[in-house]
């Protein structure tokens, strides 16, 4: 009889295990994309925080391609509470938020009190070589975006947005209300602190004109005065055709562009036909901080990373 208790006792070790596991879990908050997730993180209280900040997207990933796995969905119905962009950057999101339980706080940065909105920017005149089929081609699909989404390369809206995330935390776990109100008061002090080292240090930097690979820097250059001088593309899910190569040369010498700026997400082999035979510089910018770690500096670093780059290929 005792080997019957012992061998019972045994079977139930795992179970009990699993669900002491389960008991203990902290409650798990959703964001998209890396700087919403970084700011997030700051909010929460970093490694210490009594929250479980998750990023849906995997770095390396476009928000504007990307299709959701099984787990992630997993991952959204384990949520408190979403946060994301907006249904212009993050389209595929739409319907999955949709079907998940309407108890889950559903968060759209964009709507944030005190963001500054950006029209998106109007691509520069193709040649007169375009033809109807290829304007066809460019023109037909999805409507060309109406707002720039890039809102977290401007400072000021990286604040609004942690405040927000703080009031919405706050909610999910009033216990930890004063934390989260803390953390923000810490994190909006950096932020501003980096702020104004930037702006000294591009200010010498503000009248040499510059292209970007994908136009996600508006935000950024203008809250910075920064000569943005054309976009190989403006909508990240086209690449330019062979007959926009011309064009794209042309304004690199009449604009007299010192850099381009490519992207980790895409090929390089790509920027280097566009600039053959050209003395441009190359470098790279990286808006969704894939490269970094995260902690409670995650933010500032990406945008501190962003001004070097600007500052190395534009000095």
């Amino acid at each position: 009889m005792l080997r019957i208790l012992t061998i019972l006792l045994l079977l139930c070790l795992p179970v009990l295990s699993s669900c002491q596991q389960e008991s203990t879990a902290k409650p798990v908050i959703v964001t998209t994309i890396k700087p919403v997730q970084a700011l997030a993180y700051a909010v929460a209280g970093g490694v210490n925080s009594p929250l479980e900040v998750r990023q849906l997207l995997p770095d390396g990933a476009s928000p504007h391609h990307y299709s959701l796995k099984p787990s992630d969905m997993r991952t959204l119905g384990s949520a408190l509470a979403v946060f994301r962009i907006g249904s212009g950057l993050e389209t595929f999101l739409d319907k999955p938020l949709a079907s998940l339980d309407p108890h889950t706080l559903i968060v759209t940065l964009t709507d944030t009190p005190g963001i500054q909105h950006l029209p998106a920017r109007s691509p520069h005149k193709h040649d007169a070589e375009e033809t109807a089929s290829e304007h066809e081609q460019h023109t037909a699909g999805d409507a060309a975006p109406t707002e720039d989404l890039h809102l977290w390369l401007n400072p000021q809206n990286a604040i609004a947005m942690s405040h927000e995330i703080a009031r919405v935390l706050a909610q999910v776990d009033p216990d930890h209300k004063a934390d989260y109100a803390r953390n923000t008061s810490k994190l909006v002090e950096r932020i501003l602190a980096t702020d104004e080292h930037i702006r000294q240090q591009l200010e010498p930097l503000r009248k040499r004109p510059y292209l970007s690979f994908h136009d996600a820097w508006q935000h950024f250059d203008t809250h910075y005065g920064l000569n943005f001088a054309g976009a190989v593309t403006l909508d990240a899910s086209r690449l330019p055709g062979a007959r926009h190569v011309q064009d794209i040369r042309h304004i690199v010498e009449q604009k007299q562009a010192i850099c381009l700026f490519q992207e980790p997400q895409f090929s390089p082999s790509l920027i280097k036909t566009l600039m053959e035979g050209s003395t441009i510089r190359i470098g790279e910018l990286d808006p969704l901080g894939m490269k970094l770690p995260l902690d409670e500096n995650t933010y500032t670093n990406l945008m501190q990373a962003a001004a070097d780059n600007f500052e190395r290929c534009l000095r």
